[in-house]
């Protein structure tokens, strides 16, 4: 509760602000909105004070270019230090280490100094005269180790910036500071239960871990492939404490390949017998495709436009919330597949906050911890409450009338 409410009082300041000198004030919900009109994203590494930051700047709308932007960074203390005079660093076409269609991958280096923990990210508009906030933290919170060594592409040039990788695909893992390492592989099956809805408080008994019987070795820089779903942690042979995280993923994922993976999310919206009959039918096609005409709608354009907009948000999910399981599951996931774009998201070391307008002008917030999971993954973790119940239960409701939630 006293969470709740220290949230609830940075809610109100942030409105008052009309600057974003502080991260804390910066409202960056733009990073979970799939329709923006760009995306961006980045990876870390780190060697000591010797850090190396990757960025993936995409641009998402065809009425913006390249050119409408300048991106900048500076460095600072923590989440409510102010921004240094003549601090910021202008990132240029010196910075760019590759490009595809409208996407653009910058690079840059230095070496952090005691008091330098956070990395913002600041993207101009120039035409709108707009500017957007991205934070990455250096060393803000002791429970997230950042690693000298990344995972890159099948050609090593660019990092891997998706949260999964598609069984099957080759990569490489590399040391960016150096030219050598070896690195220890170990996967366990993904059998995390799906997130429970913001009500429901029951405290869930951790699965049973089930681990993935090879146990891989790789060297730096060598092609590696892996043949497995599960979550696999990579760990530095000479410093198991450095490690990293993957979901390996089907090849379809995150769109779906099959009836049987698409009934899956419609746990959210189905009853205990509706969903139990999509899990256990000999034909998941027809329970599938009866739950959408006769639960959802009987109207042939209604039905699409819920399978359109309901599996849109179940792939957006995840691109943007894969954790160490898919990101539907999570409770970040539940929560967008639900509800939609968060109006607006505030964040600091420990904690995320998301906040929902809602049509009858009134407003619900939402906090997660912030913990670690394995590979040093970060896991958002929904503090839930009973003052849930009335809302999410309308919201099903909604959405089993065949209404669209935005």
């Amino acid at each position: 509760m006293i969470r709740l409410a220290v949230f609830s009082i940075l809610f109100s300041i942030t409105c008052a602000l009309s600057a974003q000198n502080r991260m804390s004030s910066a409202e960056v919900s733009y990073l979970y909105n799939a329709d923006h009109e760009f995306l961006i994203d980045y990876r870390l590494a780190q060697q000591d004070d010797q850090v190396k930051v990757y960025l993936r700047f995409t641009l998402n709308s065809g009425l913006v270019k390249i050119g409408d932007y300048n991106i900048r960074y500076d460095l600072r203390n923590n989440y409510i230090s102010e921004k240094k005079t003549g601090a910021s660093v202008r990132l240029d076409s010196s910075n760019i280490i590759g490009n595809a269609f409208r996407e653009f991958f910058y690079a840059f280096e230095f070496e952090k100094k005691n008091d330098e923990n956070l990395v913002v990210i600041e993207v101009e508009n120039i035409i709108k005269g707009k500017n957007y906030f991205l934070d990455i933290p250096i060393a803000t919170n002791p429970a997230f180790l950042n690693t000298p060594f990344l995972i890159f592409d099948k050609n090593g040039n660019l990092p891997v910036f998706t949260r999964h990788i598609n069984k099957g695909s080759a990569v490489r893992i590399k040391n960016v500071f150096k030219n050598e390492g070896s690195f220890e592989i170990n996967g366990k099956v993904n059998n995390r239960p799906v997130a429970m809805p913001p009500f429901d408080e029951t405290k869930l008994t951790p699965p049973t871990l089930v681990r993935i019987d090879t146990v891989y070795g790789t060297n730096h820089n060598e092609l590696f492939v892996f043949n497995t779903e599960g979550f696999y942690t990579i760990n530095e042979s000479s410093a198991k404490d450095n490690s990293i995280g993957i979901l390996i993923a089907d090849k379809f994922f995150p769109n779906y390949g099959d009836y049987k993976q698409m009934s899956q999310p419609l746990i959210y919206i189905s009853t205990s017998a509706e969903f139990n009959n999509m899990r256990e039918s000999t034909d998941v096609r027809k329970e599938f495709e009866n739950f959408v005409v006769n639960t959802i709608n009987d109207d042939p354009l209604v039905a699409t436009e819920f399978v359109k907009y309901y599996y849109r948000r179940v792939k957006n999910a995840g691109f943007f919330f894969t954790t160490t399981q898919e990101g539907w599951k999570t409770d970040k996931g539940m929560l967008y597949q639900i509800f939609g774009n968060p109006r607006q998201v505030f964040r600091n070391e420990t904690s995320e906050l998301w906040v929902y307008a809602f049509e009858n002008g009134g407003r619900m917030r939402f906090t997660f911890d912030i913990k670690p999971g394995d590979g040093s993954v970060k896991e958002f973790s929904l503090i839930r409450g009973k003052k849930y119940r009335d809302i999410w239960m309308a919201a099903v409701t909604r959405w089993r009338n065949g209404q669209v939630i935005e």
